[in-house]
Order: structure tokens, then C-alpha cells, then sequence
């Protein structure tokens, strides 16, 4: 039985106990909801509905265990909602979860579709964990956002060490989205090239809109560099990597980003012969607890993971955690201990999250494709 009654237990989280003490016998839902919102159709819907499944694996673990609170019987519930990736759909389903009194919710996937929703969460006091990447994410959550995967600092930390310590690149050709997805980690990624003295060739942004890149691909091919980074998703990567085939640069080697980690560019044409991708997320087949989540998941769903069905999984994991200890579903209560609690998380046993937010012990994996698929080159915290 999943039972959790831990008033006795406050000494353990010395930071929230005068919290915790004030939370002690505050009433307990029958039913605890959860939202999720994420892109359910659309091109990035196997990515949505990948977090969406691995959530409600982990609520039905937890009502079969019989999840407690206080010792009272509670349902966790699941509220999936498709943001559509658009951030005027993604605003109004966030504002129906919040008049829905969600405990908590995960969403949303792109860094632009959470930027629109953050303050909607916020102003409604609903705690919000999410899978975006882009750092500058936190300073709009005032304390409300919690991100599961590590940030894009990190992963431009990365891309510059390992272009320079691996691959031994000195010229870099950058595109990046103009979005809050793009623009942030393109800056330090070319703020970290200059610190190297690395030469710059061409730096350009596009709309998340464009597949034409005939343009940049002929600058490209007037001036080839050692290395091309490509902050850019796999819809855009696709054509993008076509046009280069086209125009003789199938052997330029490209760093892309981890919205590029997908089954749909893995399986296509190798229309680039080099082909590396930066991770802020652990895959479940690199750890020893991934496998049985690997196994569960495919007799749920006969079918593998295509993301990060994982840390949808840990955070409904981690939130049973942080009601059951402070046995109320109080928000205040709640952000204080996900920021103190040395939480349970299944899977990634090492998500933990700091004063800000971010992950404590967050790491970035370099991966290159081969054929059917992603081999892991590296995996470090410090670049």
C-alpha cells in the first residue's frame, strides 16, 4: 500500500517544517487532480502524448498501491489538455486547468508555448513543472516553475565544448529559431565561441515557420565552414538537411539541439552523413531503473517510449511525494517542499530541484545518429 503520513517525519526537511506544521490536518481532496498540457496533435503530438502516458502509468500505480494522505484514500487524476502547440490554445487550456483546481500541472513542451503560459499558472497559483529548456523561463516564474530537464545554458555549454574539445572545429555556421526556443541559445552558444576565438562564418535566424534554407545553404557553400550548429526543430531540420544534400554538403558535420532527438529524424533519410545531437534529458536505457520502466511502459502501451514519458512518470512520482509530506495540497506548502524535499523520482533517481527551480545535478549527453540509432558519446555536468 502507497501510503504516506509524515507529520512525525517533519525533522527530515528542517527548511519546511514551520510550513509543513501549518499544513498538518488541512483537508485532503478525495480526488487530486493533475494537468497536463501538452501538444496532443499536431507534429510534435508522439512527444506530448508521450509525457501524457507516462503520466497516467504512474497514477495508476499509485491508486492501485492505494495512495494516502493523512491516512485518507485519494484518487489521482489525470487532466490532459492539447496546447496544439500555439500559444493562444495553450493560454485558454491553462486557464481551464487552473479553474479546474489542479494541484500541479506539466506543460508545456516548447519554450515559447510555456512562456505564454507561465503567468497564467502563476497568477492562478498552481505550481507548473515542465520539460522546456529555455533559461530565461525561471525569472517569469517567480517561484511557481520547476524545470525536469536541464536548461539550454547548459546544453550551449555542450555544443562549444564539444565542437571544440572532440570535434576540433575552428569555423561554426549557426542558424537558430528566432523564438524563445532559438534566440537564447544561439546567444551562448556564440557567446562561448568568442571566449575561444572561434571564427564565425554565418549566423542567421529563421522564422519556426521556414523550410526554404536555399538561401543560407548557398552562403554556406561559398564559405564552408568546420561545423554547422542547428538550433532548429526536426520539421525544420528535415528540409534543411535535403537542401544540403542538394548542394554537395551532405559531409558537413551538424550539432543540433535536443528538440532534434526524435524518431522522425532518426528514421529518415541520411541526407547528412554526420549528425550529432545535444540531450537534456536522460534516456531511460542509461540507467538501471529505466529498464523496468521500459518494460511496464511497453505492456501498458505495447510500444517503446519516443521521449520523455519518463519524466512525465517521475513527476506525478515526485508530487505524491510532496503532498503526501505535506498533507495538503496547499500550493504554498507545495513549492516550498519541491524545492527542499529529496523527492521520490523512480526513474531519474537524481531529479532534485534547487532554490530557482532548476535541476541541482543536471547533466547534457551528446549523442550521433547511426543507423536506428542514437549513440550516446558523452554525458557530462561540466563543459
Amino acid at each position: 500500500m502507497f501510503s504516506f503520513q509524515f507529520c512525525r517525519r517533519l525533522p527530515v526537511v528542517a527548511l519546511a517544517a514551520p510550513l509543513l506544521l501549518t499544513a498538518c490536518g488541512a483537508s485532503v481532496p478525495s480526488t487530486m487532480k493533475i494537468g497536463v498540457a501538452e501538444p496532443l496533435s499536431g507534429p510534435s503530438a508522439a512527444r506530448g502524448q508521450d509525457i501524457v502516458n507516462g503520466m497516467m502509468l504512474a497514477a495508476k500505480e499509485l491508486n492501485a498501491a492505494g495512495f494516502k494522505v493523512a491516512g485518507k484514500q485519494v484518487t489521482i487524476e489525470i487532466v490532459p489538455v492539447d496546447d496544439k502547440a500555439d500559444p493562444e490554445t495553450a493560454r485558454k487550456v491553462a486557464q481551464s486547468l487552473v479553474d479546474q483546481h489542479v494541484v500541479a500541472v506539466v506543460g508545456d513542451l516548447s519554450s515559447d508555448i510555456t512562456e505564454a503560459t507561465i503567468p497564467i499558472y502563476r497568477n492562478g497559483n498552481v505550481p507548473q513543472l515542465f520539460t522546456s529548456s529555455a533559461t530565461d523561463l525561471m525569472k517569469a516564474g517567480e517561484g511557481n516553475t520547476f524545470r525536469l530537464i536541464a536548461n539550454d545554458t547548459l546544453q550551449a555549454q555542450a555544443i562549444v565544448g564539444y565542437l571544440n574539445e572532440s570535434l576540433k572545429s575552428q569555423s561554426v555556421a549557426v542558424i537558430s529559431e528566432d523564438s524563445t526556443f532559438g534566440r537564447p541559445i544561439a546567444r551562448d552558444v556564440l557567446a562561448g565561441l568568442q571566449k575561444l576565438n572561434k571564427t564565425v562564418k554565418l549566423n542567421e535566424a529563421a522564422s519556426n515557420k521556414q523550410t526554404d534554407f536555399a538561401a543560407y545553404v548557398a552562403k554556406l557553400k561559398a564559405a564552408p565552414p568546420d561545423v554547422l550548429i542547428a538550433v532548429l526543430r526536426d520539421q525544420q531540420l528535415l528540409p534543411l538537411f535535403e537542401q544540403l544534400r542538394a548542394a554537395q554538403l551532405s559531409k558537413l558535420p551538424v550539432i543540433a539541439t535536443g528538440s532534434a532527438k526524435t524518431d522522425k529524424l532518426l528514421q529518415a533519410s541520411p541526407d547528412v552523413s554526420t549528425l550529432y545531437v545535444t540531450s537534456s534529458i536522460v534516456d531511460p536505457v542509461d540507467s538501471p531503473q529505466g529498464h523496468a520502466f521500459l518494460q511496464k511502459f511497453g505492456d501498458a502501451y505495447k510500444s517503446q517510449p519516443v521521449w520523455a514519458a519518463h519524466y512525465g512518470y517521475d513527476a506525478v512520482y515526485i508530487l505524491a511525494d510532496v503532498v503526501g509530506h505535506a498533507q495538503s495540497t496547499d500550493p504554498k506548502a507545495m513549492r516550498q517542499l519541491l524545492r527542499t524535499l529529496d523527492t521520490n523520482a523512480p526513474v531519474n533517481s537524481n531529479l532534485r530541484f534547487d532554490e530557482s527551480g532548476e535541476q541541482r545535478y543536471a547533466a547534457i549527453t551528446i549523442y550521433q545518429r547511426a543507423p536506428g540509432q542514437w549513440l550516446a558519446r558523452m554525458r557530462s555536468d561540466k563543459w
